[in-house]
């Protein structure tokens, strides 16, 4: 059967890291983000790369979950600029 396959196996499970690390970020959980990162097993795949990153800037990861500032309002209006530069 399909889903005894390795590949679909690992894909479900980066599936379900996935939404476990949306749920966390979103809901502003640092302690379950936490969990999660530290007991996190490879996969082989793409999230195995992502959940890298997330441990390399653990504490700024954390702290994105703990504090209600966000740097998207000024990204959002370097984005602006730099488009606004490339049509001139």
């Amino acid at each position: 059967m399909i889903w005894h396959s390795p590949l679909i196996h690992g894909l479900v499970g980066a599936y379900q890291t996935y939404q476990a690390l949306l749920t966390d970020i979103r809901g502003h959980q640092a302690k379950a983000l936490g969990g999660l990162l530290n007991t996190y097993q490879s996969t082989r795949s793409a999230m195995d790369t992502a959940i890298t990153s997330f441990k390399k800037n653990y504490e700024a990861v954390l702290n994105s979950c703990r504090l209600s500032y966000s740097n998207g309002p000024i990204e959002g209006i370097n984005r602006k600029i730099k488009t606004l530069k490339r049509k001139q």
